[in-house]
């Protein structure tokens, strides 16, 4: 039932939360609190925490903020001046933010509040200093119905003074029976703390009274005023104090001393201490290393404390500053201070080792991610990876490549694109220079990959390179752009052939996830498997055909510079190895897509049809540029392997003719292709160990490489 109250007052209490009988005596002082603040000078355990957190909180760093409408944290933009900024730096004339923030933080773990006191000048209406004010002498005045009204300051000299709501500034650990008041862990420890400081004052008198505790005088009569007092005194004169212990005492007239001594082992005091340590230090829930103790603690749990003392302790100790900051300091600045908030630098430690595993599943993410066809620079901005360059460190691909295409786009926007991009426009070519090769042909936004920007690095002449005779003539490019137009025409018609044998393979890898999942057996989506039977026999074919068509170019070039070379058979020993080679991979490559992508879906409770056909989807959706570069460097490894037996063979006919290898096929040619570009092999066995498993042995792009060798005749230096 909704008090009647919510709807006689806005913006009043909704219920009462004092009685209407203490409106005319409404202050309920607590008489506690100086006795906690007090506590921290007697108990030096309790000095030792109070003074590890509050100075632990005073060196945070603070900065001042506006907020960003996505209000996420990273849109922030700074603000580095502001009255607000500069009040929190220097909150009074006597202290910086750091003894402030100390004082308030001691005030709060000793007795559950800090109180702010806000000066201001008549003549303006923003805060223009803040004062801490010691908890005991700060009251509330409660309401019924207003809730507060204010508070009320308990000077040293008895004086009173009536303090406004907005005067005023409390931070408090909430009290489960007060409202208006806080409670901190001494209060909860009074009886400890005093058994700490009693058996410490103990101690204390123990050795000051001689090391002898008190005993009891037997006397067989009444002893009148003047001998009792006679006795007293003597006895103090000859054995208080620590010049008189031990000292043999002599009674007279009958008198017979009966100890009561307790020794220290009786007492107990040691275990008392410690047991009150122990009690204390886990009130304030602060690990056992951060108080200097480290009879039981090595570097592991060492590191594990500090990180559990700034994030449970530290840190929720700045969430109240912050949010008094916020809440209750910031809105007195009026309108300047709208859209802004404070915050603080997070002094949580970083975990090393779980930023590592981070970048460690990032690195394999994108490196998956990549393999699979996507668009590289895409894949680190949506992964969280910075930027990388590829290829030789003189050289910047991303720039070359972003130069080229503006190359490509009319002349006109080059001056007004290059700018924008931070690059200095090119100067115009002078006239009598030869026109520039033409761009790479377009490809589709999802057939450019990682690799491609890497490669993408215009070709530059080698001034070692020997002059070979025709190297620049059209009919040698003819020759090169045949090759190449053979080796795409051998590739799509092989991609066509592929298509059912792809298709199969799903239907194999959706039939298995279906039946994993309604076996419930999770293994058995690490062991997918597809038949590679099919897929092996059209490799093979088109491997041999490829082989045969690639030996006949050859035997016609070697003809041409009047050697006569025998086509050699297609060594199908060769060849058969390494199609199965390539089918397995690409197989276990596709199993494994699937057996991935159904763990992910394997919620409790899957159905078995369901996420076979999503799998299905996934598989379907998968690029095909694993497929296709792996069946490109197949049929280029055909190539290869017949242009190298004819070649060579060649050379052994003529020994004028020379091995040279060829990079004219790699639109993107990498660092590595370019520097090899036109070496003269010394000896055939240096040709084979560099393109006898197809493209260029070092080459970056690895199977997506089109290298090759020519033969050429040796000419003049």
């Amino acid at each position: 039932m909704r008090s009647p109250l919510g709807s006689l007052f806005s913006n009043k209490a909704p219920v009462p939360f004092v009685s209407r009988g203490n409106i005319s005596m409404p202050f309920m002082h607590r008489r506690d609190a100086e006795a906690q603040l007090r506590a921290m000078g007697s108990v030096g355990t309790l000095f030792s925490i109070v003074h590890r957190t509050s100075t632990a909180v005073a060196h945070v760093e603070w900065k001042l903020w506006r907020t960003a409408r996505s209000g996420l944290p990273e849109d922030r933009i700074e603000v580095t001046s502001h009255a607000a900024l500069d009040l929190w730096e220097r909150p009074n004339p006597y202290m910086p933010r750091q003894e402030f923030v100390e004082t308030i933080q001691q005030h709060i773990d000793l007795t559950g509040e800090g109180w702010w006191v806000i000066a201001r000048d008549p003549r303006a209406t923003m805060p223009l200093e803040l004062w801490p004010v010691r908890p005991d002498r700060m009251e509330p005045v409660p309401d019924p119905v207003e809730f507060l009204t204010g508070y009320l300051y308990l000077g040293p000299s008895g004086e009173r003074v009536q303090l406004g709501r907005e005067d005023v500034v409390q931070l408090r650990t909430p009290n489960p029976l007060d409202p208006y008041r806080g409670m901190g862990p001494v209060q909860a420890l009074l009886a400890d703390i005093d058994a700490t400081k009693f058996s410490a004052e103990w101690n204390r008198n123990f050795f000051y009274n001689s090391a002898e505790p008190g005993g009891i005088v037997e006397v067989d009569k009444r002893l009148d005023d003047t001998e009792f007092t006679e006795f007293r005194e003597r006895w103090a004169e000859q054995h208080r104090g620590l010049s008189n212990a031990h000292r043999v005492g002599v009674l007279e007239n009958g008198l017979k001393w009966v100890d009561r001594k307790y020794t220290m082992r009786d007492m107990q005091f040691a275990e008392l201490r410690e047991v009150s340590r122990e009690i204390i230090r886990e009130a304030f829930g602060i690990p056992k290393g951060m108080m200097g103790t480290v009879d039981d603690v090595n570097r592991a749990n060492a590191e594990a404390g500090e990180v559990m003392f700034a994030r449970y302790l530290v840190r929720p100790r700045l969430e109240r500053i912050k949010q008094a900051l916020n809440h209750d300091l910031l809105p007195l600045f009026g309108a300047t201070a709208k859209g802004l908030e404070f915050d603080y630098c997070d002094p949580v430690p970083a975990d090393r080792e779980l930023e590592a595993k981070e970048l460690t599943a990032k690195a394999t993410a994108a490196r998956e991610l990549i393999e699979a066809g996507a668009y590289g620079p895409e894949v680190l901005a949506a992964i969280g990876l910075p930027e990388v360059a590829f290829g030789a460190p003189d050289a910047d691909p991303d720039r070359e490549l972003l130069i080229n295409l503006v190359k490509a786009a009319p002349a006109a926007l080059a001056p007004v694109i290059l700018p924008l991009l931070g690059i200095d426009v090119p100067p115009p070519p002078a006239p009598a220079a030869p026109a520039p090769a033409p761009a790479p042909e377009p490809q589709a936004r999802g057939s450019v990959s990682f690799f491609d920007l890497a490669r993408a690095r215009p070709r530059t002449p080698h001034a070692h390179r020997p002059a070979l005779r025709g190297a620049a003539e059209p009919e040698d490019d003819e020759e090169q752009d045949d090759a190449q137009t053979m080796l795409e025409e051998a590739l799509e018609r092989l991609l066509d052939e592929w298509g059912p044998i792809a298709e199969a393979q799903r239907d194999e890898l959706v039939e298995q996830v279906r039946q994993a999942v309604e076996d419930e057996d999770t293994e058995a989506l690490a062991a997918l498997t597809v038949s590679t039977e099919d897929a092996a026999e059209t490799l093979i074919a088109a491997l041999v055909e490829m082989y045969g068509t690639a030996a006949g170019q050859a035997v016609e070039e070697a003809a041409a510079l009047e050697v006569t070379v025998e086509q050699p058979p297609p060594p199908e020993d060769d060849l058969g190895p390494v199609g199965t080679a390539i089918v397995v991979l690409l197989g276990a490559w596709l199993a494994g897509a699937a057996g991935r992508e159904a763990l992910r879906l394997l919620v409790p409770g899957a159905v078995g049809e369901a996420v076979a056909a999503q799998v299905r989807v996934f598989l379907e959706a998968l690029s095909d540029r694993p497929v296709r570069d792996a069946l490109g460097g197949g049929l280029h490894q055909a190539v290869n392997l017949a242009r190298l037996a004819v070649l060579t063979a060649a050379q052994a006919e003529s020994p004028g003719l020379r091995l040279v290898a060829s990079e004219k096929h790699d639109k993107n040619a990498c660092g590595p292709c370019r520097d090899l570009d036109g070496t003269v092999f010394e000896a055939p066995e240096e040709a084979w160990a560099a393109y006898g498993t197809g493209g260029y042995r070092d080459c970056e792009g690895g199977v997506r490489c089109r290298g090759t060798v020519v033969l050429r005749e040796d000419g003049a230096q």
